[in-house]
């Protein structure tokens, strides 16, 4: 028998015994269930019937051995709790509420007195009907919060479970475990709204039964205002206004039906500054009962808050912001941008898998989520911008429709140039091959490389920034790494996606500036080339590509043997397997093939740190080095087809700028690509110098590039040095 399947035997037994058990005699507690108002322990009130994995269920305290009254302090997550119920796995506890109580609330896991043994699932079963269930709960594990609904209930069981490894260690705890009553006695109205189907907004889809609300009602689309309805004033967190989300007061509980179709709730969160510097709230999700996000407590002044918590399979929702304990005066409390993200959307790991079925177009929308933006992993100070997290349409080397995810942030300050807004599409430069090293992913907890910085940069002067994952990094499938046209296309479809993005401002008239260094310098420089063709319907103005591995071999050369030598087994993989379908076994050994195997899931850093310096002969079949091996004639059409300024040229202005020092790719890559378009007639301004290094020449030269993308967007000529390279 599986986990799962001894998992719910379990349940079922426990339960069965429990609803064949006579009631079990009264004991301290409320006269009648008919009667029970306010905040009720489960503790205090009489059991209809019991059962238990080992001796009796214990009242506040764990559940001890034999012996009714053996437990001991109930202590979970290093906490201890006064009230509560000790329990050991099966077991089963039914109340009568008679349908005076709206939730259950407590905080369950495995008693610490079993140090991180034991495994158990909690159930809360309402009249029937499961209305909470946790994963798989270790001795291992923090506690988890359940805030389960039972309104109109008149019998609440709880379960508990074994999950793996048996019984022996399954101490369980229903810590501080109350029901909160209004003593109405009635149950919710029997209709119930009907799940959504696609995201939509939280402020316009109907509410699950009556929300409570600390002062007034909740508002919807505005904030929180006094004891009317719709008196309150625009949503407004950290000087940010939001046009969408509920306005609500400390002691409020939001709840929505999802039906089991929604993947994800998510919003920005934080006190509203129409109370200045006070008041303070916590804001907490619980996706059928069980919590699924907790901001902790928010003062006025605390930066904004994103929340993306998973609902996959959850019929219910509930939205419960508190007041940390230290009344609820001036404690109003925005949920801004409130989405629940459903059908064909999706958030978190899910996002980045594609629907069966991508819409038509390139550029377009397939999903966007709200992300984050974060300069440095210590997260101190974010960026004040509104991140984007997006899904779009690009298309492979065959022309094939593809999902390529990628991120759009713009500031939040008002632009105060002359025109529109520019939009800064950037190419990152190299990050590895496993999809957690998709920029998308990293931007939003510092971790971009060196780059964070650049684009901080960037919109500290108003730029908005649309950044590329490429293709195969973040969605399935191979990165493909170093293809010129797939990463190009990528680049401009991006651009494509934000002008899609509703409230971005980004339009059909937006100037738009390419950039990138390194990967990202031949990204951009590809995307330039193509742009004319390719993306008419954009308004690009210029291109910045510095460090561009312009011809592959030439980089090929420069990097075996180096720090850096996992680059070349990206690009072999990148650009043989992915874009040309090459079988890489065929000329591989199998340290070579091992290697490959490893650096397809890896970042950069881990790539450096575990394959310098290795010499490619020693990885392929024949003794040739890697460079001399894609030197086979069978491979050249492959190559020409990479290289920048093969017949092609940007009909744009472009600075093109190479460190002479550089230590990852060859100089010669990038000032022959800036010969070839000059050849051509493109107008080019290259710069070299000796910056240290290639991530010295990324720092050195990143504010003349900036400055010559400043002059495009104002409209200033560009001056060729074609004449002088």
């Amino acid at each position: 028998m599986s986990p799962r399947a001894s998992r719910r035997a379990g349940l079922a037994v426990a339960l069965a015994v429990a609803l064949a058990t006579p009631a079990a005699p009264l004991l301290t507690g409320p006269a009648s269930a008919a009667t029970l108002t306010g905040q009720v322990w489960a503790s205090d009130l009489p059991f209809v019937s019991s059962v238990n994995g080992n001796g009796p269920v214990e009242r506040d305290e764990s559940n001890g051995t034999q012996a009714a009254g053996d437990g001991r302090t109930i202590w979970v997550g290093g906490k201890s709790h006064s009230k509560g119920l000790g329990v050991h796995a099966d077991s089963a506890v039914r109340f009568d509420v008679g349908g005076s109580c709206e939730y259950f609330q407590s905080e369950v896991g495995i008693d610490d007195e079993v140090g991180d043994k034991g495994s158990v699932v909690f159930s809360v079963v309402a009249d029937g009907v499961q209305v909470a269930q946790t994963k798989t709960v270790t001795g291992s594990m923090e506690p988890i919060t359940i805030y389960a609904g039972i309104d109109g209930a008149q019998t609440v069981d709880l379960l508990v479970s074994q999950a793996e490894g048996g019984a022996a260690y399954d101490h369980a705890d229903w810590a501080s475990a109350k029901f909160r009553c209004s003593g109405d006695g009635t149950a919710p109205a029997a209709t119930t709204p009907a799940a959504p189907t696609t995201s939509v907004y939280a402020g316009n889809w109907p509410f699950l039964g009556t929300p409570s609300n600390g002062w007034g009602p909740v508002e919807r689309n505005q904030e929180n205002g006094e004891e009317a309805a719709g008196d309150g004033g625009p949503l407004k967190l950290n000087g940010v206004t939001y046009t969408k989300g509920l306005g609500v007061h400390a002691g409020s509980m939001v709840s929505y039906h999802l039906g089991g179709g929604c993947s994800a709730f998510t919003a920005k969160v934080g006190v509203d500054d129409s109370q200045g510097w006070l008041g303070s709230a916590r804001f907490r999700v619980f996706a059928d009962g069980v919590e699924v996000a907790d901001t902790g407590k928010m003062l006025n002044g605390t930066a904004t808050k994103t929340i993306s918590a998973t609902t996959a399979g959850a019929r219910r929702l509930d939205l419960l912001v508190d007041d940390t304990g230290d009344g609820v005066d001036y404690d109003h409390a925005d949920w801004a941008d409130a989405r629940l993200v459903c059908g064909n959307d999706a958030t978190g790991a899910a996002f980045y898998t594609p629907p069966s079925t991508l819409p038509a177009g390139r550029g377009t929308l397939v999903r966007t989520e709200p992300s984050q933006f974060w300069v440095t992993p210590l997260k101190i100070t974010p960026v004040d911008a509104t991140a984007t997290r997006l899904m779009y349409t690009s298309t492979d080397r065959n022309d094939t429709s593809i999902a390529v995810t990628g991120q759009l942030v713009v500031p939040n300050k008002a632009w105060s140039g002359s025109g529109s807004r520019p939009l800064i599409a950037y190419a990152v430069g190299t990050q590895g091959l496993g999809d957690e090293c998709a920029p998308s992913r990293l931007s939003d907890g510092g971790g971009l490389e060196y780059e964070n910085v650049f684009l901080a940069g960037l919109l500290a002067k108003g730029y908005a920034v649309v950044v590329t994952d490429y293709q195969g990094l973040g969605t399935p499938g191979l990165h493909t790494y170093m293809s010129r046209e797939v990463q190009a296309r990528a680049v401009l479809d991006s651009v494509r996606a934000a002008r899609n993005v509703s409230g971005s401002g980004v339009t059909s008239s937006t100037p738009v500036a390419l950039m990138g260094y390194s990967q990202g310098g031949g990204a951009a420089a590809a995307a330039a080339e193509i742009a004319h063709g390719y993306a008419p319907d954009l308004n690009v103005v210029g291109v910045a590509a510095g460090g561009i591995p312009g011809d592959l071999l030439t980089v090929a050369d420069k990097l075996d043997g180096s720090f850096a030598v996992g680059f070349l087994a990206y690009a072999v993989l990148g650009v043989g397997e992915a874009s040309y379908g090459i079988d890489v076994s065929t000329f591989l050994n199998a340290r070579g093939s091992t290697l490959m195997d490893a650096v397809r899931e890896e970042c950069v850093v881990e790539t450096v740190l575990k394959h310098p310096f290795v010499q490619s002969s020693t990885l392929t079949k024949d003794g040739r080095s890697l460079p001399q091996t894609l030197r086979d004639p069978q491979y050249a059409t492959m190559l020409d087809e990479q290289r920048i300024g093969n017949g092609r040229k940007p009909t744009i202005p472009a600075f093109v700028y190479h460190s002479q020092t550089d230590d990852v790719v060859a100089y010669a890559a990038g000032y022959d690509a800036a010969k070839r378009w000059c050849a051509q007639g493109a107008t080019v301004s290259f710069r070299p110098g000796l910056a240290p290094g290639h991530v010295g020449g990324a720092f050195g030269f990143h504010p003349y590039a900036l400055s010559f993308l400043d002059a495009r967007f104002r409209g200033e000529p560009s001056t060729s040095t074609c004449a002088t390279i």
